[in-house]
């Protein structure tokens, strides 16, 4: 079996994967024309110039996965680049992102004409599918693979929607590295700017015993919500989609 697995490793082809950060390049592109309409050449001078061009050169970014890892870069500037051995990743965790359409709140309350057709043109080249979630907010779903590294940080996320080649990433991440467990549903994860994310193991508990302990840290108001949500499961209600926007799903199943 090891000799088969090495093998696999050893005849590895490279991937190559490229990828557009349609916000960022929407924002720079309509920030840039609204300036040029509106004829503001004191904002779009020699300063704010060389930002804009930036911000669009970065919206290109390609991912190259081979035997020795994954390296994620921009396309016209490499120098901004992350590169993570296999040696360097733990484990990956399927995850299901969940976060609010912000595009969705602002034309609900008025936004400017920019901004609606910046939404607008997003919506018809981004392919995301969008539901209401408990709470009655319009959320947008991406499917990610997140990288977990010796010291139990996120080193790495990749969004695997929009890359014409996924199931071949998929497969080749599978080859050499082992998955954490089921794929997991998270609402709204914040990732800071600079540096990694702590991965708590105990937020996505694999046994009873994970569980509990996860358990006794969460806050008062959040036992209060666990217990209410356990109350109507006893009912026979449907809690888990409720419990997923309280981020509080790990303690259901998804049939709950």
């Amino acid at each position: 079996m090891f000799l088969i697995y090495l093998t696999e490793i050893l005849n590895m082809k490279e991937i190559k994967s490229i990828k557009v950060n349609y916000k960022l390049l929407i924002f720079s592109l309509f920030f840039t024309f609204s300036l040029l309409a509106d004829g503001d050449s004191v904002l779009l001078n020699i300063y704010t110039a060389p930002i804009l061009v930036i911000l669009i050169l970065l919206s290109f970014y390609q991912i190259i996965i081979n035997r020795e890892g994954i390296t994620k870069k921009t396309l016209i500037i490499p120098v901004f680049k992350t590169v993570k051995t296999w040696r360097e990743i733990k484990y990956y965790v399927t995850v299901k992102e969940f976060n609010k359409d912000h595009y969705a709140r602002y034309n609900s309350s008025g936004g400017s004409i920019s901004f609606f057709l910046e939404s607008s043109f997003l919506k018809s080249i981004q392919n995301q599918q969008k539901i209401k979630n408990s709470l009655g907010q319009i959320v947008g779903i991406s499917n990610c693979l997140w990288f977990i590294d010796q010291e139990n940080k996120v080193c790495l996320r990749l969004d695997m929607d929009n890359y014409s080649n996924s199931d071949e990433i998929l497969k080749s991440i599978q080859v050499n590295e082992k998955s954490y467990g089921d794929e997991f549903e998270v609402n709204q994860p914040s990732f800071p700017f600079v540096g990694y994310k702590k991965f708590n193991e105990l937020y996505f508990p694999r046994n009873p015993e994970e569980l509990a302990l996860l358990e006794n840290k969460l806050t008062e108001p959040e036992k209060i919500k666990l217990n209410n949500l356990r109350k109507r499961k006893e009912k026979g209600d449907k809690v888990y989609l409720i419990s997923r926007d309280l981020n509080l799903n790990m303690f259901f199943d998804k049939t709950d």
